[in-house]
């Protein structure tokens, strides 16, 4: 059964029309590629400053809810509707290493049903470092096969990434 994207299209929308850069992330990124067939909920990324996140989502109950504990250094995290697949707005998301705050840059990079999706390279690190190696993994091995956006690659190369994570990804280019 396919999700619903009604909600996450709204929220693109009121998004789009305040101008505000987004990109979808998480399972739903993974379902737009074919790599899941679940989406628990509709994370969207963006660096826009929370105020004008809320100022154009003005008509909808938002809840701001915990971003995470540590390893994750995000700056807000909103929950719009509650009904399932539920839409989260990650703003600013970025996550410790031992080197540093790793930020994941928003990035769109393709669109899916008229939603802005992110970039496979930045959700391969993001999993790699939440270590949830079964999404990470799926990522590594479709962009083996579809090929790297170099400019992402170089970017990543530039954040303060484990070793391990930092030759999978120069491995990549």
């Amino acid at each position: 059964m396919e999700p619903d994207i009604r909600n996450l299209a709204a929220v693109a929308e009121k998004l789009e029309q305040s101008g505000i850069h987004y990109s979808l992330g998480g399972s739903g990124l993974l379902y737009s590629l074919g790599l899941t067939s679940t989406v628990r909920d509709w994370d969207v990324m963006t660096e826009a400053p929370k105020d004008s996140v809320l100022h154009a989502l003005q008509d909808y109950d938002i809840e701001e809810i915990s971003s995470g504990d540590y390893p994750f250094g995000t700056e807000y995290k909103l929950l719009i509707h509650r009904v399932s697949p539920q839409v989260e707005i990650i703003g600013g998301m970025s996550i410790h290493t031992g080197h540093g705050l790793c930020k994941m840059p928003a990035l769109p990079v393709s669109s899916w049903n008229g939603i802005q999706v992110g970039s496979p390279e930045v959700w391969y690190v993001a999993y790699a470092l939440m270590n949830r190696m079964e999404k990470a993994d799926a990522l590594l091995s479709f962009l083996r096969e579809t090929g790297t956006n170099k400019q992402i690659i170089k970017l990543l190369l530039n954040e303060p990434l484990p070793d391990e994570i930092l030759s999978e990804i120069r491995n990549l280019s």
